[in-house]
């Protein structure tokens, strides 16, 4: 199996997400991901991107479900570096 060791990007579709404040918001994002280790990443996840998608998307929701709509507006940088670190 081919593993592509470049730089990937793609769009999480927009997520309704329940804010902490119980405002519903639609968020989309933007995911740059590299894999580092190929072998583990072929012998230990049967489809790396896809995983990769859908870990993106559930960070997204559980990051920012903890938020009030004031923090997501004001605090875009912590909240990609809270990501980053997920």
């Amino acid at each position: 199996q081919k593993v592509d060791l470049r730089t990937v990007s793609f769009d999480v579709p927009p997520q309704e997400i329940l804010t902490k404040d119980s405002v519903t918001v639609a968020v989309d994002a933007v995911v740059y991901f590299r894999i580092s280790d190929a072998t583990t990443s072929v012998t230990n996840v049967e489809n790396a991107n896809r995983s990769t998608r859908l870990l993106a998307q559930t960070t997204l929701r559980n990051v920012l479900g903890t938020k009030n709509l004031s923090e997501i507006l004001a605090d875009r940088e912590v909240i990609s570096h809270t990501m980053q670190s997920s």
